[in-house]
């Protein structure tokens, strides 16, 4: 079958992705078609971490995870969904491996971590993540309809965590529960010298839910024992030991 004229990818990946068989083939082509789709906004196929990641000079690194269905089966079923976005940042992992008794104790693998998301938490604003691209003649449309959503949603998503100036009032509600990244947000800002905006943000998390503000107090009255008194990672403590820690309430 022979690539259909105006197709959105060049015609070598559209050819692969309509004749592919086996499962593996057809992911590894979508894959590179997805790649292809994003290289003008900075993404590249990593296929030993299975994701689409971008990194700019600053030391930012954004990713999205795609992840293959356990039941694919050639003739039966080839599906794929984006599982997670991250976004890490080498000043932030900096700051937090030279100053860990003023961070929460966290594993080394997320150090660098500002925020995370699984994919299928964006099903609220309409997120469908998974797609099926087992009839060889529906796969260009449906693929290029999850690329679509991802334009959509999935890069404003990272827009939104981007700016430290503008991160307090964009950053979607869903990353500041009690055990969601306010607390990696709060030192991302205070790293990027924006102590104004930590402590705005800090305000909206509280007014956001009511009910942290136990926690949060319970949290800065840890923090008069100082290093001992270091929280976990995402315990709802957390975000007042790191108020108070980083002199910020």
């Amino acid at each position: 079958m022979n690539a259909p004229t105006g197709a959105r990818w060049s015609n070598e990946l559209t050819a692969s992705l309509i004749q592919a068989d086996r499962p593996g083939e057809v992911f590894q082509t979508a894959a590179l078609c997805m790649a292809e789709e994003f290289a003008s906004d900075g993404f590249r196929w990593i296929k030993s971490r299975k994701s689409l990641e971008r990194r700019d000079d600053a030391g930012r690194w954004e990713r999205m995870s795609l992840e293959p269905s356990y039941r694919n089966r050639a003739g039966q079923l080839i599906e794929f969904a984006i599982g997670q976005l991250r976004v890490d940042d080498a000043l932030l992992e900096e700051w937090r491996f030279t100053n860990h008794p003023r961070t929460v104790v966290r594993a080394d693998s997320a150090l660098g971590i500002v925020c995370y998301t699984s994919c299928y938490d964006l099903a609220r604003v309409g997120f469908n993540n998974k797609v099926i691209l087992t009839r060889p003649e529906r796969r260009l449309a449906c693929l290029g309809a999850l690329c679509d959503q991802i334009r959509e949603i999935v890069l404003p998503w990272f827009a939104s965590t981007r700016n430290p100036k503008q991160l307090t009032h964009a950053v979607p509600e869903a990353l500041l529960g009690p055990f969601a990244y306010a607390t990696d947000l709060i030192e991302f800002l205070v790293v990027h010298n924006e102590p104004e905006q930590a402590r705005l943000l800090i305000d909206r998390v509280v007014a956001l839910e009511p009910k942290q503000r136990a926690a949060f107090d319970e949290g800065r009255r840890l923090a008069q024992d100082g290093i001992r008194s270091r929280p976990n990672w995402h315990t709802p403590e957390a975000l007042g030991w790191t108020s108070a820690t980083l002199g910020l309430a």
